[in-house]
């Protein structure tokens, strides 16, 4: 942590986020690796990850620990250059994250139709149940019922490239359905995805990180590797909350739904702390001159403004 005598007030929110948040080092190594390191080359000598994170408490062991079992479940790989480690992330790792960043870096939803995607899944074999339910669920599916599940959009290529990673082309049933009632439809999705617990967690986000915009905003200017550090923990927070919503139509939802205020918010931090982050990630993480290997695919857009 920073001395006494060099403390800001943004490195006092992050200590307390660290504290207060509960946050696990392997998820937040991994949240680094698809927000930050992604911009830069896609991958990172492990003595920078060290680095750039001990400044919230992350110790040396413990992100040592984190990239291991990274690379055990297959999120990350690496290779030798010298007597450095270079890590990145795997295909599956780089597709999770594609899939992620179309949902977290967005600044606005697309318009609904009408239209539901409904995934019967009772034929899968019980050992990869978890797994496609956890993807699934990033990519905004809610379950309503034994088996099923349903997303009020019509996102073929992203659930195409999961059933690949996870091996599940066959065995799935996949239709595209409207519904004769709409309110009735409205109600039995209210009834199985339980919004009260989500809206909370969005109210107690927006509370938190509305603070941080202040900080941003005050007289001290705070230094860019604190705010990188925020950066993180933003896209941290907001994509474990993100990737359990499953973003129904706001014709479904409240007009103060609290998520719209989080997308918002989100957006305009983040903006406000891209060039400033991005900047210090590459003059003081990256070393170009001869280890970097190109990124698969190009980067998404994030947060772009709204067209008027």
């Amino acid at each position: 942590m920073m001395t006494a005598n060099t403390r800001q007030p943004l490195d006092d929110f992050l200590d307390q986020r660290m504290r207060d948040a509960g946050i696990s080092s392997t998820a937040l190594v991994f949240t680094f690796f698809c927000d930050v390191v992604t911009q830069h080359g896609c991958e990172i000598w492990l003595g920078n990850v060290i680095r750039a994170l001990a400044p919230l408490g992350i110790s040396e062991r413990l992100t040592r620990t984190a990239v291991y079992r990274l690379v055990q479940d297959g999120w990350l790989e690496s290779r030798k250059h010298g007597r450095r480690s270079y890590y990145r992330l795997t295909r599956t790792g780089e597709n999770y994250y594609q899939r992620a960043a179309s949902r977290i870096y967005a600044s606005a939803k697309p318009g609904w139709d009408g239209s539901w995607t409904l995934l019967f899944t009772s034929m899968v074999a019980a050992k990869k149940r978890d797994a496609l339910q956890r993807g699934l669920s990033w990519l905004g599916y809610g379950r309503l019922g034994a088996g099923v599940f349903a997303l009020p959009r019509d996102e073929g290529a992203l659930l195409d490239q999961l059933l690949e990673d996870l091996d599940l082309q066959g065995g799935i049933v996949r239709m595209q359905a409207q519904a004769d009632d709409a309110e009735s439809m409205q109600q039995l999705v209210l009834a199985r995805w339980k919004l009260d617990e989500l809206r909370q967690r969005y109210r107690e986000f927006n509370s938190r990180y509305s603070r941080a915009r202040k900080i941003l905003d005050g007289k001290v200017e705070s230094p860019a590797h604190s705010q990188l550090l925020l950066r993180i923990l933003l896209i941290h927070e907001y994509r474990k909350i993100l990737l359990n919503d499953p973003e129904l139509p706001a014709d479904m939802l409240p007009a103060d739904w609290e998520a719209f205020d989080a997308q918002a918010l989100t957006g305009r931090i983040y903006r406000r702390l891209a060039v400033s982050t991005s900047r210090w990630a590459q003059l003081e993480l990256f070393d170009m001159d001869s280890h970097e290997k190109p990124c698969a695919e190009v980067m998404p857009e994030r947060f772009p403004l709204p067209e008027h």
